[in-house]
């Protein structure tokens, strides 16, 4: 008497079968790296695709009870990584990446436990015993520092500076201090220096022409023995003279400043009328001034007069950031100002630019563009008579020249320690 396979047996059979017509396809040796060139399952145990998916891809995966079901799928040349995903995302799962084995739920009942175990985690971070330390800070300002370690804090910590120390006053659950430790090592690096040296020079029109630079026309042409590499023009904003502009140019590698300063202040055709140097950190502003402070009078509510006192003069914002190629990105803010008297009162009438410039280490960047008129006035006659009151006029006359006079700015940018470097 033949017989006849039971319902079971006929199930176990297809499933096999269908295992088997799938590790036909893939390519044989059993490489994990390679694709799956035709993946074909149809109403099979979602078990059964799980265990020829840790067997390919030679990796260990554990199903949890809950995950039952059949599996339609129909794939080609895909890893058994992205076959894990497909199958996951299809089929509401959660594939966990664990230490030597990736377990597979359902994705409820992984929600739900990530929550019972974040709150399990705030409670007991609720009655641990907060741990006090002091943490030193060697290079930056502790006050700049608490704003990003409270980021990493949790509800119970707190943070104080001691000002006298430099020091940070940590109270904090255990666990936690060793990253704010390792958060503070991190962010308390010595930050680097810019020293930032300026020449406002004060020079004829007349002159700069003679160099071949016209700022009417964008700045073309040479300056000593070197060349403008690029230009970038500003208008600026000036209450007497809306049309003046600013202009930036940065100087070829080789340039002499030293010999540029000599030819253009010499016979008396210009003059330095500054050259200070001042020395910031890495995006910190430095702020170059020449001029005077001027006192302004207000009044209060009250009708008290308030004496303010105004900058007016020459004065040159820089911000620096060295870039990761070691250039120095200069955020640049000119400004001039001068003030005349009204019936009203005092006027200042202000220039300024801004604009964001990039050189190379001790590379100078000249600012120019900005120029003025000065009235002079010359007695020209008869030596000795013309100078004689009243009838002096007969021997001689007043002769009136405007002359233009140009500010010009030279601005570099040095890392502080290459320069020194380079002497040793």
């Amino acid at each position: 008497m033949k017989r006849v396979p039971g319902t079971r047996q006929i199930i176990w059979i297809a499933i096999t079968l269908l295992i088997l017509q799938v590790s036909i396809f893939a390519q044989a040796g059993g490489d994990p790296n390679k694709p799956i060139k035709d993946l074909n399952f149809q109403n099979a145990d979602i078990k059964s695709v799980l265990n020829f998916l840790a067997d390919y891809g030679d990796v260990n995966i554990v199903t949890a009870p809950s995950v039952e079901g059949k599996v339609n799928l129909a794939l080609k040349n895909v890893s058994w990584q992205l076959a894990l995903d497909i199958l996951m995302k299809t089929y509401g799962l959660t594939a966990v990446q664990e230490k030597g084995y990736i377990r597979v739920v359902p994705t409820k009942e992984y929600l739900e436990e990530t929550s019972m175990v974040e709150k399990h985690r705030s409670e007991q971070a609720q009655i641990i015993p907060l741990k006090t330390e002091i943490i030193e800070v060697d290079n930056a300002s502790a006050y700049d520092l608490v704003e990003p370690i409270q980021s990493i804090l949790t509800d119970r910590g707190k943070i104080e500076v001691d000002k006298r120390s430099n020091s940070l006053i940590v109270s904090e659950i255990p666990s936690n201090i060793e990253l704010i430790k390792q958060f503070v090592e991190e962010l308390d690096k010595e930050t680097a220096q810019i020293k930032i040296s300026a020449q406002i020079v004060e020079v004829s029109s007349q002159t700069l022409k003679e160099y071949g630079i016209n700022w009417s026309v964008y700045g073309e042409g040479d300056l000593g023995d070197g060349t403008f590499d690029h230009t970038v023009t500003v208008d600026a904003d000036d209450v007497s003279d809306p049309k003046g502009t600013y202009l930036f140019h940065t100087m070829q590698p080789g340039w002499n400043l030293t010999a540029t300063l000599q030819a253009l202040t010499s016979d008396g055709n210009g003059k330095i009328v500054a050259h200070p140097e001042i020395t910031t950190v890495d995006n910190k502003e430095a702020k170059i001034q020449s001029g005077q402070k001027i006192p302004i009078k207000t009044f209060d509510p009250s009708g008290n007069v308030v004496i303010t006192f105004e900058e007016v003069g020459t004065i040159l914002r820089v911000t620096p950031h060295i870039t990761s190629e070691n250039r120095i990105l200069m955020h640049l803010i000119p400004e001039r100002s001068t003030y005349a008297f009204n019936p009203d009162g005092i006027v200042i009438n202000s220039n300024n630019a801004e604009t964001n410039v990039v050189v190379e280490n001790g590379q100078t960047v000249v600012i120019g563009g900005l120029t003025s008129q000065d009235i002079l006035e010359n007695h020209i006659g008869v030596p000795l008579l013309k100078d004689i009151p009243v009838l002096g006029y007969l021997f001689g006359y007043k002769k009136k020249q405007v002359e233009n006079r140009d500010l010009v700015i030279f601005v570099t940018p040095t890392i502080v320690g290459s320069d020194l470097a380079a002497t040793e």
